[in-house]
Parts: structure tokens; sequence; C-alpha cells
């Protein structure tokens, strides 16, 4: 039984409400590392610890500093023995007993970067050996950590910094989504005592691992992937002043200054687009999320309702905003800035509606069209090449709405 209680609201999908407890199983379900931003208090390391309590004697928690060493890393989960291994068979044997599925790393902030990059191969699932890869948690493992707001997580200058984010999937502020008080009154009651309780273990590995094995194989509606291109490739688009229009990628650091449409709600000064890493993250919690409320009993979930929420979670805090944009025009809530970005990405997906619809029939038709590609410019100059790939793969979408 889980010790941390919050009964606020993230999300409704598909008429269920979705909790913070709910958004961490989902990235359990969906084995995508997660990054849990807040001030001292907020419950982060208490949600960690729920979470550790899935898989019995297969989790390791590891407290940041800046003087951590790897070594210590491969201690703590029994892997100095590893450096042991005389022959490549020996080797395999001791590989074949690393069974830790969930790497926990409390206070990742107070970690100097050197550090942070001791924690890239164990936040990607594997260790090297010898320079060979091994998997760690025989092909299930993920990260979870934990930092307080304030402490910066990653520079802008910092590409190190940047690269560690990208790994960790999923971020959320807990300060943002704090526990209401009602839960508080609960929590007080129940418990006086400071520290962090680590939960009574229930192991629930088994299920979670096969579980997680089943969604990669459900079938992705293929609206969620077409919505995923809109973000690494139409959010990419903008204009410069005095030029045509310009890839957000290309200008790199001119961006977003050189950017002529500075308006509140722009999201071309506003966000930079989707890495590659982070539209794969998108379309597994969405997936994920999808299933967390089909448990709960939702009947009809909107796919696109599903990936904008899971968008608003991956990206947030992800370092695509706009900082300074984000400050003066929204008071600094990285969540409201999403939502605009959403409102306009609803917008822009209801205002090409008729087009795709055109898109997707010259696909089924099997046919090359000249004036149906024509229908795209701008930020949806992307269609163009998307639909020609579709058509020369002579594939049919399925699932598209």
């Amino acid at each position: 039984m889980s010790v941390y209680k919050n009964s606020t609201e993230l999300m409704q999908l598909g008429g269920m409400p979705i909790y913070m407890t709910d958004l961490v199983d989902a990235c359990l379900l969906g084995k995508l590392n997660l990054f849990l931003q807040g001030d001292t208090g907020s419950g982060k390391t208490q949600l960690a610890a729920d979470a550790m309590s899935y898989f019995p004697d297969k989790s390791v928690f590891i407290l940041g500093r800046n003087d951590m060493d790897v070594r210590e890393i491969f201690q703590q989960i029994n892997l100095d023995v590893l450096r042991t291994g005389k022959s490549s068979a020996e080797v395999k044997e001791l590989t074949d007993r690393v069974d830790c599925h969930l790497i926990v790393v409390d206070e990742l902030t107070n970690c100097v970067p050197a550090v942070r990059a001791q924690l890239f191969n164990l936040f990607d699932g594997y260790i090297e050996i010898n320079g060979k890869k091994y998997d760690i948690g025989k092909g299930y493992s993920l990260g979870i950590a934990t930092g307080n707001l304030g402490q910066k997580f990653t520079e802008s200058s910092n590409d190190l910094g940047r690269a560690l984010k990208d790994r960790m999937h999923v971020t959320i502020d807990t300060d943002y989504f704090r526990p209401g008080p009602g839960d508080t009154l609960e929590i007080l009651a129940e418990n006086r005592d400071p520290r962090v309780k680590f939960s009574e273990d229930i192991d629930r590995s088994e299920e979670i691992m096969k579980s997680s094995e089943d969604l990669r194989f459900k079938e992705v509606p293929f609206d969620k992937f077409l919505i995923s291109n809109y973000f690494v490739h139409g959010l990419d688009y903008c204009e410069v002043e005095g030029e045509e229009a310009r890839s957000k990628t290309k200008i790199k650091d001119a961006w977003p200054n050189q950017v002529s449409n500075h308006s509140r709600g722009s999201d071309e000064a506003l966000i930079f687009p989707s890495s590659m890493r982070a539209a794969k993250s998108i379309i597994i919690l969405s997936q994920a999320l999808d299933e967390i409320a089909r448990r709960k009993g939702a009947e009809t979930i909107d796919p696109f309702e599903s990936m904008m929420q899971s968008y608003k979670f991956v990206s947030a805090n992800s370092g695509v905003l706009d900082e300074a944009a984000v400050k003066a025009n929204y008071d600094g809530d990285k969540y409201a800035a999403i939502d605009a970005v959403i409102i306009t990405t609803k917008a822009q997906f209801e205002s090409q509606a008729d087009n795709i619809t055109s898109g997707l029939e010259m696909v089924n038709s099997g046919k090359l069209n000249e004036r149906v590609l024509k229908l795209f410019d701008k930020r949806w100059s992307f269609m163009r090449g998307t639909l020609e790939r579709l058509l020369d793969n002579s594939k049919t979408p399925t699932g598209v709405s």
C-alpha cells in the first residue's frame, strides 16, 4: 500500500481522474525514466520509495552527492564482482545475475555534471564492462530521480545537463500538483514522523514487467504518430524578420530572438520542437496513461487528448520552453505555457482536419496528387514528406479519426 497521498487531479482521461500515483504507475508501465522536481518535503522521495516497494530486492536507492563515484553505484547493486570476470563466459554468467529493475537517485541536483555523466548508462538501462554493453534488469529497468526546485538540474549552456534531462523522459513538478488540505490532514493524523517511510514490500515486479511487455505490442493509433510528427517538425517552423521561414533547430541560438511572432500564445517564440527521444516518450506515456484510464473504467479515450496530456508532462520541464517568454507572459508558470501551446496545437489540427483527411485519402488511393500536397504549407509542410513516405511504403494507416 502506498504511503504517499495526493488527491489532486493531474488530468482527466476518458472521463477518469489521473493522479500523481497514476502517473508514476504509467512510467513503470511504459518503462519511462521519471524526474520528480520539487521543494523539500513535497513528497518526491516518498513517491520514489513507494515505487521501490514494488520491486523488493530488485531496486537500489542512491543518494546523490558531488563526490559520488560510479564504483559506489556498482557496489550498491553488486556489480563490482563483474570487474573480476576473467573470461567472456564468466562475465556473461555474472551479468545474468544483474536483476535490478528500478534505480532511484535521490537529490540528483546535488550532483555535478561529472557525476551525472556516470548515470547516463544506468538511466539508459545498461552497464558497460570492458567496452561491451550489458542490460540491467534483464531487459526491464528504469530510473526515478528527485531534485529540489530552484537547484539547477541543467543550464542552457550545459550540454551534459541537457543530455541527462532528455534521458529523464517524464518530469513533473511536485509543488505544482501538491496534496490538498484533506490529504495533509490525513497524512498528519496517520503519521507525524517527518522521515520518509519505506512502504511494506508488495512484489509487483512480474505483473508490471508483463504489463509493460504487453503494452509494447499494443497497436498505436496512427493519429498519435501524426501528432508526434507535428511536435518534431511542425513546432520547428518559425518566421524570421526579413527572411523566409526558418527551422528553429537550424538557427539554434538565434531562437527565439529573431522570431517575428512574439505575441502571447505564439508557440513560434515560446517553445522548441520535441527531440526524437521526447517524441517517443510522448507516445509511450500516452499509451501507458490510456491503459491506466482503462483499468479505472474508461471506455473511450480520445487519442488527441491523451497525446496532449502526455506532451504536457514530457515537455513542460524538459528545457524546450523559452524561459524569458514563460516569465514575461505566464508569470513563470511552465504548465500554463504548455497549455497555451496545446490550445494552439488543437486549433492547428482543427484547421487542417479536412486537408489531413484529403491527404490520407490520397495515400489510400495509391496515387500521388500534387494538388493535395500543395494544401500543406508553412508549419504543415512536413505533411508532404509524411504522405509521400506513406505512399511509397504502400501503407494504409489504421485507427485514423
